[in-house]
């Protein structure tokens, strides 16, 4: 994620067609079953290129308590998590408390993108779409790992969960 965005505040004297206050109104999406991911989202409506589709929400934890998560995760042996960095110092866990976002999965070709914005005060990292997207189409968005686990798969654009 790049840069912070702002978004107008509640006292925004702009009437209800203001285009800057992305987090008002989510798509409608829905979690999938997916046959080679375990879980997916998919888009329920037609989405243009820069809707706000979600926002991102959970657990917001420190590094520590981050690292912490991900050795119990792996002495579990789960596969999946659902975790989205916001800085460098904190990440959301969607884990235990979350939406439907925490279903987006990876590609190397997304058709989504996360942004931080300040809304009132806080931040706020939203799902938007990053070109235009189809009623049943999976979305996805780059994890940005450093080496692109899907190049190692050859998966073709395949949407995988976090590993």
């Amino acid at each position: 994620m790049k840069g912070l965005y702002m978004s107008c505040s509640k006292n925004c004297h702009c009437s209800d067609m203001c285009t800057n206050k992305p987090f008002r109104k989510d798509k409608k999406i829905k979690a999938v079953k997916t046959k080679r991911c375990g879980w997916g989202a998919i888009s329920l409506e037609p989405l243009e290129k820069g809707d706000f589709i979600i926002e991102y929400v959970g657990e917001v934890i420190n590094d520590a308590t981050c690292e912490q998560r991900l050795w119990d995760m792996k002495r579990r042996g789960d596969k999946n998590f659902y975790m989205c960095e916001i800085s460098k110092d904190f990440t959301i866990d969607a884990t235990f408390k979350g939406n439907t976002s925490r279903f987006l999965n990876h590609s190397c070709d997304p058709n989504c993108k996360l942004e931080k914005w300040q809304v009132d005060g806080e931040t706020r990292v939203g799902v938007f779409a990053s070109r235009s997207i189809q009623v049943g189409e999976h979305l996805t968005y780059d994890y940005r790992y450093s080496s692109c686990i899907e190049k190692l798969l050859s998966c073709n654009q395949l949407w995988l969960t976090m590993i």
